[in-house]
């Protein structure tokens, strides 16, 4: 059994860099999309000053406004907020320094249990936001990254979300994603056809709230 178990997570390790090689951020143009990358939001952004406070749950597959079943523990909660005071320095991909904030994650699933816990995301220093200014988010939304540590066992990544207040309720309507760069791992929804903004997955409780700052 320990084999099978072992062989499994291996499997399932192999298909996620797969994923993520596909998906790799670091080409990323802040001013357009880069050709050749998926179609989605959050790709057109500005130096703007603003803060985005809130936390909520998605429940990632499908990250639709519906909740999966209590037991099947198919869900992710967070906590996370994030101050944008751009100083007129921009990082090598030409994202806006100048950032504050913390991120708290947990990935309830079962499958993604590591050393006998859920997956835990701490982050440990927010390095830069962009108001995203090509989203269908009702209030706002924004992308935002930094440095974070997989509680779990102490390996830090760098990382990325997709965040978007979409007016009031949050759940049903605000959205929420994120993606590692160092580690296999992302909570993305790329569906048109779903509120809000893609790539940012659903709300199903909670709520994301953008604050405009002067």
């Amino acid at each position: 059994m320990t084999n099978l178990r072992s062989l499994a997570a291996l499997t399932a390790t192999v298909a996620l860099v797969l994923l993520a090689s596909s998906c790799d951020p670091r080409g990323d143009n802040a001013v357009a999309p880069t050709i050749g990358k998926p179609s989605y939001h959050f790709d057109i952004l500005e130096c703007r000053p603003f803060k985005m406070t809130g936390g909520g749950r998605i429940d990632y597959p499908p990250g639709t406004a519906d909740k999966n079943p209590p037991a099947s523990h198919e869900y992710e909660t967070f906590g996370a907020h994030v101050i944008s005071e751009p100083n007129g320095q921009t990082d090598e991909l030409g994202h806006c320094l100048g950032a504050k904030g913390s991120l708290e994650w947990v990935d309830h699933r079962p499958e993604w249990n590591i050393n006998g816990r859920p997956l835990n995301l701490h982050s440990l220093e927010i390095r830069w936001a962009d108001f995203a200014t090509d989203t269908d988010c009702a209030d706002g939304g924004a992308r935002w990254g930094g440095i974070l540590v997989i509680k779990n066992t102490g390996q830090q990544s760098q990382f990325e979300v997709f965040d978007c207040d979409n007016g009031e309720p949050g759940a049903g309507h605000d959205g929420f994603g994120i993606r590692l760069w160092d580690f296999p791992y992302e909570v993305l929804c790329f569906d048109s056809s779903l509120p809000p903004a893609e790539p940012s997955c659903t709300l199903t409780g909670g709520n994301r709230q953008l604050h405009p700052t002067h």
